[in-house]
This record gives structure tokens, sequence and C-alpha cells, in this order.
């Protein structure tokens, strides 16, 4: 009988501590079990404000592509083939026409075949400014000409002379970026410095 008493008293500290204040543990088992149950509460916290943080996050993701959704379609894009494109007026260098485009949701841009280059050069003979127009290519490696956009080679070329400048002529090495010319959809090599406008192209068009 002793014995039965003794075991439905451990059971029922087992089952009944922690509304008892743990009659049954010890002052260091209580502690410990404090101590956990206090890490436990400061984890949840943590938790708890990770994700107010990146709730705050992902609105304010969400309000930066509203914006630039807006923004996108207060410019005049034109759509072509399942892309859009942008003509930027104001001249500048190469490197500024990226960033511009870049900074609107786009990037200078690559033309693919004959098609595209077409269609581009009768949007620029629309255009007010008779004159040379960035595309996004440019050689870092002297003769390795590649788009920015993806870092590919130029599959296809529509150069006024048929071809870029051969690494052995002098200018090679200072006309690094490419233009399309508005009347003839030719691409003409030039340096990076001069002042033109540009084309920019994006791949997601929201009209």
């Amino acid at each position: 009988m002793t014995s039965v008493f003794w075991f439905i008293f451990f059971v029922v500290c087992v089952v009944c501590g922690t509304v008892f204040s743990l009659p049954c543990l010890t002052n260091k088992s209580k502690q410990d079990f404090n101590k956990a149950r206090n890490a436990l509460k400061s984890l949840e916290n943590y938790l708890k404000s990770q994700a107010n943080s990146i709730k705050y996050k992902v609105q304010a993701l969400d309000k930066d592509m509203t914006l630039m959704e807006e923004d996108f379609k207060r410019r005049q894009w034109i759509k072509y083939n399942k892309h859009c494109y942008y003509i930027g007026y104001d001249s500048v260098r190469w490197t500024d026409a990226e960033r511009k485009c870049r900074e609107i949701g786009g990037y200078l841009v690559k033309i693919d075949d004959s098609s595209e280059n077409s269609w581009i050069r009768q949007q620029l003979n629309k255009s007010s400014k008779k004159t040379h127009y960035w595309l996004g290519s440019t050689d870092v490696v002297n003769g390795d000409w590649r788009w920015i956009y993806d870092q590919t080679q130029l599959s296809y070329k529509n150069f006024i002379s048929g071809r870029p400048y051969p690494t052995s002529n002098s200018k090679s090495y200072t006309f690094n970026c490419i233009t399309i010319y508005y009347s003839n959809g030719k691409w003409y090599e030039l340096p990076c410095n001069y002042g033109y406008p540009y084309v920019c192209e994006s791949n997601f068009c929201f009209q």
C-alpha cells in the first residue's frame, strides 16, 4: 500500500508540478527550468520582432514596385514583340545612358536580329533628334563585343563597315561603345564619353 501511495504521489508531482510551482524539482532544477523558459521567451520575442521587420521590408518593397510600375506607365514606352522600348532624348555618355535605363526599370537596348533593328530605326526616324543613339554593347576587352544586359557576344551585327574595327586599328582602343544612326539603322563604334541620346529596353511591359 505504501509503495502504491508513493507511486501516485510521484505521478501527481510530475503531472501537476508546473501548477504547484514545481514542488518535486530541486532548486537547481527549477533554476535550469526557468532559464530554459526565459530563453524560449526571448526567442519568441526575437522571432516576433524579426517577423515585424520582414513585414515592413516586404511592404516597403511592394511600395517601391508599385511606384516603379506607375513610373513605367507614365513614360512613353513603346511595345514591340513582348518587350518595351524607351527613347531617352537627353545627350549623355554611354555609362550614364546605361545608368538611366537601369533607373527606370530597363537596360540599354540589346538588338537580337534585323527585324528588331529595323523597327528601332523606324522609331528613331520619327524622333525629333536626328542623330546617333547609344546601344547596349561595349568591348571592355578590346575586340570582344558583348551586350551589357547579359554579357553575351553579338550574334547579330549591323556595323556600317560590316564589322567592328579590328584590334590592329588604333581606333579599336578608344572607340569602345556602339550607336545606331537614326536614318539608316547602321551601327557605329564611337568613344563612350561622347554625348548622345539612347534607347532603353525592358523585358517587362505593364501596358
